[in-house]
């Protein structure tokens, strides 16, 4: 069973990463370069929405019917985009495949916290956390690879044994007591909540294009209003999406804003070391995921250590602190790079920023779960790793801003290169490698400086982070399942 939902939270992760290496390819089938960037979009902008919403509807109706339908909404979805005969329909069915993989991840974490105790899980959880971080890493790897022996279509269709395989499992495996309790859905919550971060994520994209432009700015006024909206309506509705006494409880409040710098840097940040790897050292896409192994080194020995470290001591506290500062200094050695950094100095450094992530996504998941009580285990869990997501977006657009505008700027102050092409530079290493030595120096150094300004802004994150780490509050470990605790409580009443 465990195997099963690893492996699901894997290709669900997967799926958020592996597609940037194949979207030049897309984009040249489809003759679509315009709006490329709407085929990852559109997969976080669901997910992302996703995440609460679904999280919600399984403590109300039960977490494996809920996980059944994702798993075959995220299997439907694999099928069509890897059908897909315009970039349109694509755009459309990365949307409907990220529904079902937000609920996924969100899902799968939630399901470990109805089967084990807290003080046990940290034993067990350490899996997850390396398959939710490790396809961050691994994402640019396997997709490199397949687009090398195989075509695109492939990065979709990969998915299809092991969702149907995954499905079996959990349809014979996961017999999970529950009762149905009756509850009136907040419909209306839903639908601020979904156009509200709907507006949000659209905006973010929009938003690397210029930050004043009108569109971007409507979109984001839109989403003000919408979200003040679902504030508002969560206060009066008697069953809340997001019930909004969770974050009166400072341990998951602190836990998702914690949860929210490290994704920024995990799903955002680190999406620039293989572009750096290839428009600078002009390794292929397939090397360029293996030169992120350090880093999911680091991942893996945190989330095994930490897990069992755990469920010895019974504390969570000092490891997101300890996993933080490990961060700050791995973020401020990959800050010091430029056009002639040798690969071997960022080894360590990628290290450390694996094993902070580690650290992170694990004890926060725990502490989270540990906080609340069975009824809210659910949402709960989905709030927390919502919040990990949309770090992930912000970051994502603010990074990729912060390099297309030093691209823009320095490309054509030191070449003459306007700026238009310079900005189609860096989708493309042999266009780089064809440019004169004097040249293709210049675009190096800029590559390497945007990429620098990106992780010191990284670093500046992670000690926001490694501040939420040091007020995050300790409470003893439960040593009983959830599950338990809510099937006596049933019984008894």
């Amino acid at each position: 069973m465990l195997a099963a939902l690893i492996m699901a939270v894997f290709l669900a992760s997967l799926d958020t990463t592996i597609i940037s290496t194949a979207l030049p390819t897309i984009a040249g089938q489809f003759n679509a370069f315009e709006s490329f960037a709407w085929v990852g979009t559109a997969y976080i902008v669901t997910s992302t929405i996703a995440t609460p919403l679904l999280g919600k509807l399984s403590d109300i109706y039960g977490r494996r019917l809920i996980f059944q339908f994702a798993m075959a909404v995220f299997l439907v979805g694999s099928v069509l985009c890897g059908l897909a005969q315009s970039m349109g329909q694509l755009i459309g069915f990365r949307a409907l495949q990220g529904l079902g993989g937000g609920a996924i991840q969100a899902l799968a974490f939630s399901i470990l916290g109805d089967i084990l105790p807290p003080r046990e899980r940290g034993r067990y959880i350490g899996y997850f956390t390396i398959a939710f971080a490790g396809s961050a890493i691994m994402g640019p790897l396997i997709g490199g690879f397949i687009i090398e022996h195989w075509s695109w279509p492939w990065i979709f269709y990969i998915n299809v044994p092991f969702c149907i395989l995954v499905s079996a499992v959990c349809q014979r495996a996961l017999r999970l007591p529950f009762k149905r309790r009756e509850a009136k859905l907040d419909y209306l919550g839903a639908a601020l909540l979904s156009g509200g971060l709907a507006c949000l994520m659209i905006g973010l994209e929009e938003g690397r294009k210029g930050w004043t432009d009108t569109n971007t700015l409507v979109l984001f006024g839109v989403a003000v209003v919408l979200l003040l909206g679902f504030v508002a309506q969560e206060r009066r509705a008697s069953e809340p999406m997001i019930p909004l006494r969770l974050f009166a409880n400072p341990v998951v409040r602190v836990c998702a804003l914690l949860g929210m710098f490290a994704g920024a840097i995990a799903f955002g940040g680190n999406q620039f070391l293989p572009l750096y790897f290839q428009d600078s050292l002009f390794v292929s896409p397939t090397e360029s995921g293996l030169r992120m192994l350090p880093m999911m080194a680091g991942v893996t020995l945190t989330t095994f250590g930490v897990g069992r470290l755990i469920a010895h001591t019974g504390g969570y506290k000092r490891w997101p602190v300890i996993g933080t500062w490990l961060a700050v200094v791995g973020l401020l050695g990959v800050a010091q790079i430029d056009g002639t950094t040798k690969y071997l100095w960022l080894v360590i450094p990628m290290f450390l920023m694996g094993m902070g992530s580690g650290s992170v996504f694990t004890s926060t998941s725990i502490a989270t779960q540990n906080a609340v009580e069975f009824r809210d285990l659910g949402v709960a869990t989905a709030t927390v790793m919502f919040f990990r997501s949309l770090g992930g977006s912000f970051g994502l657009a603010i990074f990729g801003t912060v390099l297309n505008t030093t691209v823009r700027t320095e490309i054509p102050r030191r070449t003459g290169v306007a700026a238009d092409e310079a900005a189609g530079l860096i989708r493309s290493p042999e266009q780089i490698q064809a440019l004169p030595p004097e040249t293709r120096q210049a675009v190096i150094d800029t590559i390497a400086l945007g990429v620098s300004r990106i992780y010191w802004i990284c670093a500046g994150l992670m000690v926001c982070g490694a501040i939420c780490a040091l007020v995050l509050p300790e409470r003893p470990l439960r040593t009983r399942a959830g599950l338990s605790d809510a099937m006596e409580s049933a019984a008894a009443g």
